[in-house]
């Protein structure tokens, strides 16, 4: 790709781990960054850094928008990309102010406050994408390999473990109250304690879904 003469490159990489290390050592303020990369993807990388510069995202197939836009990245280019499309990708990012001194890093936090928590959830059912509102997820649990969706009416498997995924929910919405469970607090209509000191948390929906608190994470619904 060919970049406007303010642009400056400070690194390149033909694989996960490489970009990985790459932006960690630069730090850059904006990364294109290939979804379809070797090692492992774009969306890991991603998940693997502390902190996240703007992101472009650059693919060879399109069916990957909508995770992208998921992540914190501001635009998505398909491949072959031409001079006008990587025209218009610099065009945007000025209309945000993203060359003005010190606005990459105001704009970093907009991002950061925008897309910190996740908003929504995608499932996959078959050859479809259910996009759920994180409100409408009653609680998450997890076995040694997937996470169960639990909804009032449906529920579904997805593969991102249960650590990642509190670590993107607002945590004044959801808590844990197991190791394996992560329950949304608009959702819980009473706590009960039994004779033996164990907490049950019943839910609002129409079964009235009872999930026990371990001991562990009781002090989380005792801070409700």
């Amino acid at each position: 790709m060919r970049f406007p003469a303010d642009v400056q490159v400070v690194g390149e990489a033909v694989d996960g781990p490489s970009a990985l290390k790459e932006i960690r050592e630069h730090r850059p303020d904006l990364v294109f960054l290939d979804i379809d990369l070797p090692g492992f993807n774009g969306f890991e990388v991603l998940r693997k850094l502390d902190r996240q510069p703007i992101v472009i995202f650059t693919t060879a197939f399109d069916q990957h928008a909508l995770d992208a836009f998921k992540t914190r990245a501001v635009d998505y280019l398909l491949k072959p990309i031409d001079a006008d499309a990587l025209a218009r990708t610099f065009e945007k990012l000025r209309d945000m102010g993203f060359h003005q001194p010190g606005l990459p890093e105001a704009l970093q936090e907009l991002i950061d406050s925008s897309s910190r928590y996740l908003a929504r959830l995608s499932c996959k059912v078959g050859d479809r994408t259910i996009l759920l509102k994180i409100g409408e997820v009653l609680y998450f649990q997890s076995d040694s390999k997937y996470t169960s969706v639990y909804t009032a009416s449906n529920d579904y498997i997805i593969d991102t473990p249960l650590i990642e995924l509190e670590g993107r929910l607002n945590p004044k919405d959801f808590i844990r109250i197991h190791r394996s469970t992560l329950v949304n607090v608009a959702w819980i209509a009473e706590i009960q304690r039994s004779y033996d000191g164990k907490l049950k948390v019943v839910l609002k929906d129409a079964a009235a879904t009872e999930l026990w608190a371990s001991r562990s994470y009781a002090d989380n619904l005792k801070r409700l």
